[in-house]
């Protein structure tokens, strides 16, 4: 192991006067902020994510709009970019990003490697994106001291993360709480091998734009389907339907893990409707029905997610040099001549 010269070492405690960068690829906008090593923003920045443009080209727009934003924070006295956090929706591998289908490319997207060669950082640190709202709402928000909870997400995908003793479950694989696969039970059901991501497709906001636009024969956005339902019948019935099998599927959830709160976040948490009917259903069909709030972070939850995977990731590197420091200074070397 090669070990740098202890001058090299950055001290515990050094780069005080630096900043981190949390990126959220969301659905429709990245988000983006600076902030102090403890997780205070300082600045904040939103393109929209265009992901239909592929990856590159997703990219490139966001380190154009990263690199304004950092030289922005130096422009108020900040020096050196420590540590960066990304997080985006799907499962993040060494070669690519699976379970992304609404971002073309995503696939063959190394995000980690793409984020360390593009920014001069000490530290770079990718996560799923409702994993990181997950951790945002355990550590500071809505689900802050909560032993066993579940985070679900409704937005333009559908996702849901459980939180045990303040700590995100990730699975074997980091796919814990990819609830968009989950089966509905419906003849022809196309299932993951296919391309079908079933309950996704029925209930997440882009699959009610769809529907609609389908009921409709035009293109509808899936704010004007919901808008569309105090008027037409049609409508109001499907996103009823959608919603109760929702409900359904979280009742499951909740018999599966006994949590003492379910979070809603997302784009479409605050719709009305949707969460009590989801209490109305937990109320009749879970012995135990826990307390359903909205999220703390809303639909920002993500980028405060990346906030504190960043100062975590900071955090986390500013002790391992510490130690390093500190072992490589107790080390002696005796030297005899021949």
């Amino acid at each position: 192991m090669h070990v740098k010269d202890l001058d090299e070492i950055p001290r515990a405690g050094a780069g005080t006067g630096g900043f981190l960068l949390a990126i959220d690829f969301g659905g429709t906008k990245i988000a983006m902020a600076t902030t102090t090593p403890a997780g205070q923003r300082l600045h904040e920045a939103e393109i929209p994510t265009l992901a239909e443009q592929g990856a590159q080209t997703v990219m490139r727009r966001m380190f154009e709009a990263a690199r304004d934003l950092i030289s922005t924070t130096r422009a108020g006295g900040e020096r050196q970019l420590l540590a960066v956090a990304a997080v985006t929706p799907g499962i993040i591998e060494p070669d690519g990003i699976r379970l992304a289908p609404n971002n073309p490319g995503w696939d063959r997207l190394a995000l980690y490697d793409v984020l360390h060669a593009g920014f001069a950082a000490q530290c770079v640190t990718v996560e799923t994106d409702v994993k990181a709202a997950a951790l945002a709402e355990a550590r500071c928000g809505a689900l802050a001291g909560v032993d066993c909870g579940l985070y679900l997400n409704l937005g333009t995908g559908l996702a849901a993360a459980a939180v045990i003793d303040g700590r995100v479950l990730r699975g074997a694989n980091g796919a814990a709480g990819e609830i968009g696969y989950q089966l509905r039970g419906v003849p022809d059901e196309v299932l993951f091998a296919d391309g079908g991501a079933s309950l996704e497709n029925f209930v997440s906001g882009r699959a009610i734009a769809d529907r609609v636009s389908a009921l409709l024969g035009r293109n509808v956005s899936t704010h004007e389907a919901f808008a569309l339902q105090d008027s037409m019948p049609q409508v109001a019935a499907l996103i009823k339907g959608a919603f109760e099998g929702l409900a359904r599927h979280v009742a499951n959830l909740t018999l599966m893990l006994d949590p003492s709160r379910i979070v809603i976040g997302g784009g479409m948490a605050r719709i009305p409707g949707i969460p009590d009917g989801i209490r109305s259903l937990l109320a009749r069909a879970v012995p135990y029905p826990p307390d359903v709030a909205i999220a703390a972070f809303g639909h920002g939850a993500a980028l405060q997610g990346a906030i504190v995977a960043a100062s975590d990731a900071w955090a986390s590197s500013r002790a391992n040099l510490a130690a390093l420091a500190s072992r490589c200074r107790g080390f002696s070397v005796s030297t005899q001549s021949p």
